[in-house]
């Protein structure tokens, strides 16, 4: 049964990631892949981050177990093998890139030629952005302007998770909420290897979660959550953008909206910094997850909070597709509609708390010790 297969999948990487997590550790002490405390930091000791290697390897365990059984899922596999081992060496070329970022610090520029190096490659392993479905007629061909698009697309992904890795087990966990989500459309849509693989990065970043939700003993680094947002852009493109007739979506509101978290943060904290003068790669605490701190959340209540908001997110693009391309947009401004609703809601409360912290002696999350 082909169930079997995707539990088993999802177990063999958890299990893989949570065994490696140890020797991910003692790599990162060995190599002096070490996040320091600092004026910007959140943690208060030394911590390893490497913790991508971890999930990297946990999230290729079980392919291997294709190799030797066969079933209907296993014949699927092996009419995509190819695009799989594109989408390895893709990993492991951001994984790399991470994890030099992880022990030798690289700067931001670098950082992104070398991103858009790698996405390029994808591109040319097939991992394109041709079409955009029109709700109202036949999908847009994208043509050469795919080429730039689907750079857009998987370097802004990447980053996207890369600038959410802020507190204890935050990336980890979205991230597998997401990929329950994105494996549910492709099981709906029939992409089997698709699936395959989001269940397998959902199990390695489950795998991990326990070292790394609060108090972290260990952090993801760069190694993982560029590896991560890679993986997620890829899939992203594979599960809606490939095949124009069975594309799941309206323009692209159902992966924007599954990514939204990410997506919705990254161009918020641009969009701040460059309204004050400032890079937009210049690191600050503008972030949602530090914003929750200022209210008075802990790691953990700001970690399950934006938890939630991945599962409401995953929940209604799964909702999307199961209403059928042509009733989506409805559904979609609706979406909007109660996003810009909670917002002005969460607004108001925000600052309401302000208020009461600014006549309050009480130390801020910064100040507290940890």
């Amino acid at each position: 049964m082909s169930y079997k297969t995707y539990i088993a999948m999802f177990v063999l990487s958890g299990l893989g990631a949570f065994w490696l997590t140890p020797l991910a550790a003692w790599l990162a002490h060995r190599y002096g892949a070490i996040d320091l405390p600092g004026p910007r930091k959140l943690h208060a000791r030394p911590m390893p981050r490497m913790g991508g290697v971890a999930v990297y390897l946990g999230f290729l365990l079980p392919w291997a177990g294709l190799y030797i059984l066969h079933n209907l899922i296993t014949d699927e596999f092996q009419n995509s093998e190819k695009q799989f081992l594109s989408l390895v060496l893709g990993a492991t070329a951001m994984l790399t890139l991470g994890v030099y970022d992880d022990i030798k610090g690289a700067n931001a520029l670098k950082k992104l030629l070398a991103q858009s190096f790698i996405a390029v490659g994808m591109w040319l392993a097939h991992f394109r952005i041709t079409a955009l479905q029109n709700p109202w007629g036949h999908a847009i061909d994208l043509g050469w302007v795919g080429l730039p698009i689907t750079v857009l697309w998987i370097v802004g992904i990447t980053n996207a998770i890369n600038l959410l890795d802020g507190i204890d087990g935050l990336v980890t966990g979205v991230t597998a909420f997401m990929a329950i989500a994105l494996a549910i459309i492709n099981a709906i849509g029939g992409h089997v290897v698709v699936a395959l693989l989001t269940v397998s990065l959902a199990g390695a970043c489950f795998g991990f979660l326990p070292y790394n939700h609060s108090p972290a003993r260990i952090f993801l680094g760069d190694s993982g959550s560029l590896t991560i947002g890679l993986v997620l852009a890829c899939v992203g493109i594979a599960s809606f953008f490939q095949d124009s007739h069975h594309a799941a979506s309206p323009l692209i509101s159902v992966p924007l909206i599954l990514l939204g978290l990410p997506v919705f943060d990254t161009c918020r904290v641009m969009f701040k910094r460059w309204r004050r003068g400032v890079s937009i790669f210049q690191a600050d605490k503008g972030h949602v997850h530090h914003r929750l701190l200022e209210l008075g959340f802990n790691h953990r209540q700001a970690a399950w909070f934006l938890y939630a908001i991945a599962i409401i997110t995953g929940s209604f693009s799964i909702a999307l597709v199961l209403v059928g391309t042509h009733r989506q947009l409805p559904f979609t401004l609706l979406f909007c509609f109660l996003s810009l609703a909670a917002g002005f809601v969460w607004k108001r409360w925000a600052r309401s708390q302000d208020g009461g912290n600014r006549h309050s002696d009480e130390p801020t999350p910064e100040d507290r010790p940890r």
